[in-house]
This record gives C-alpha cells, sequence and structure tokens, in this order.
C-alpha cells in the first residue's frame, strides 16, 4: 500500500508543503495580523510601546497602507492594539480581572494575574471620624481612626486611588511601612485577625481633578466608584475603604447563581 512506503520525513515534507498551501491561502493581511499577534505575545513589542507606523510596516512587509490597516483593525477589535490621535498604535497591556465575589487583597489578585503590583502611600493620619465613617465602622463620631490614601499600581502604572479608614482602638501599631505592602497580610497575620467579608456598592463616576492628576487620566473620563465594609468572623467592621478603579484597565466579574 502507499501509505505503508512514507516514512516520517516524507510526512515532515507533506506537512510542511500544506503548512505553506495554507499561508499562501490566507489573505495576506491575516498573515501580517497573525505575525504581529505572535510579536505582543512573545514580548517583542511589550504592552506600552508605541508600535511602529504605518508607513514603516508597510516597507517592512512589503504590502500596501490599506493591507497594514486592515491588519492592525483586527488587533484593535481583538483589544491587543488602542489607536491613540496624534501619538500613535500603542500595545494594551492585558486588563487585569477583579472578582467582586471574591475577597483577596490587592497584591494577591495582581499577583495571581502575571502582573507586577507595588503601593505609593499619598497620606497616613489619625484623625477624628465624621458621623458618615463612624456609621460604617460602628464607632462614636469622634473616635479616632487612620485616614490612608494609596496609589495602586500594576507594572508600574497607577490603576487605583484607594482611600481607607481603620479604627485606632483595633490597630494601635499600624503603620505606615505596613501600608506600603500588604494591610491583608498584616491583619491576618501579624493581628491574627481573621477576615470574613466585603459588603460592596459599585457605581460608574467621573475623574475629578485631582483623580486624573493622581491616576493619570483627563478630567471627565469614566472610572468605576466602589465603596466596601470589611467585616471579621465576628461581625466586626474593620475597614472602610473608597477605590477609584480606571476601567481602561480593569474588568470586573460577577457570578451570578439562579435562585432554587
Amino acid at each position: 500500500m502507499y501509505f505503508k512506503c512514507i516514512n516520517d520525513h516524507s510526512f515532515a515534507i507533506i506537512a510542511s508543503i500544506n503548512e505553506r498551501r495554507t499561508c499562501v491561502d490566507k489573505p495576506r493581511y491575516l498573515q501580517i495580523a497573525d505575525q504581529l499577534i505572535a510579536g505582543i505575545k512573545s514580548g517583542e513589542y511589550k504592552p506600552g510601546t508605541l508600535l511602529p507606523t504605518e508607513a514603516i510596516l508597510q516597507n517592512t512587509f512589503s504590502v500596501s497602507r490599506v493591507t497594514i490597516r486592515k491588519a492592525m483593525e483586527i488587533l484593535v477589535e481583538q483589544d491587543l492594539l488602542v489607536r491613540v490621535r496624534g501619538s500613535g498604535t500603542y500595545v494594551k497591556a492585558p486588563k487585569t480581572q477583579h472578582n467582586a465575589f471574591e475577597l483577596s487583597g490587592f497584591i494577591e489578585e495582581v499577583s495571581a494575574q502575571g502582573r507586577e503590583p507595588s503601593s505609593q502611600v499619598i497620606t497616613f493620619e489619625i484623625q477624628p471620624c465624621n458621623a458618615s465613617i463612624a456609621q460604617k465602622l460602628q464607632l462614636e463620631e469622634g473616635q479616632l481612626i487612620y485616614a490612608v490614601q494609596r496609589l495602586r499600581l500594576i507594572d508600574k502604572e497607577p490603576e487605583i486611588l484607594e482611600c481607607t479608614y481603620l479604627p485606632v482602638e483595633m490597630f494601635t501599631d499600624l503603620s505606615l511601612e505596613v501600608m506600603q505592602t500588604s494591610k491583608y497580610d498584616y491583619i491576618e497575620n501579624q493581628k491574627g485577625l481573621t477576615i470574613a467579608l466585603s459588603r460592596q456598592v459599585i457605581w460608574p463616576d467621573t475623574m475629578t481633578e485631582k483623580l486624573a492628576s493622581l491616576l493619570n487620566s483627563e478630567v471627565g473620563a469614566p472610572i468605576l466608584r466602589v465603596e466596601s465594609v470589611g467585616e471579621l468572623v465576628d461581625g466586626r467592621p474593620f475597614e472602610f475603604t473608597i477605590n477609584y478603579f480606571r476601567l481602561h484597565q480593569y474588568s470586573f466579574e460577577f457570578v451570578a447563581h439562579r435562585k432554587r
């Protein structure tokens, strides 16, 4: 029989011929799109880097500008590239996924997705709490709280502004150094407390001048505001936090179970 006399080398030749035939059959703009995607995945084009201009890519691939634009449009549709008017086309960083139904710290969540988390403390103060915060933390108005503002960075880019308030009486030794790392690690491993849950309220908002300055964005740009009250296993609230998320880098995951 014919198939019995085909050795491994022959199969390799046939596979190579079929691969070349498939490549020839595929439109040129799709071939270029595949090469650009491969370059992004391999790290040749890193997130945030400016892609070569259309003219340069046109010369590199020896095709028309229309072909290059069709190829790049595919990557834009796949959310791999973003066009910035007057600047060029950039490789998009993958969005960080936030699971609203899983309580984990910022460092845990971001690290688990292969990104580099870091924090920059803007303010660290002790002050009397107002009536609104006192209600959230089940304190008397005027009791002392820590008021801390932190920028949360992903791959060195500011993505979240966190404003958090904690009772001084519960965390008498809380320090600036702790807030530069992991708050949850301090609470659970140093204080020996067990965190149970976080009650969250989420709604859309827009960048104020202060937020835009801190998050490297534009005034009026959309953001997501998330207010949360964290509780320990004994029911005591231990923190009230307001997070402002830049939407272009974050996606939120909600899992809804049908009521039985």
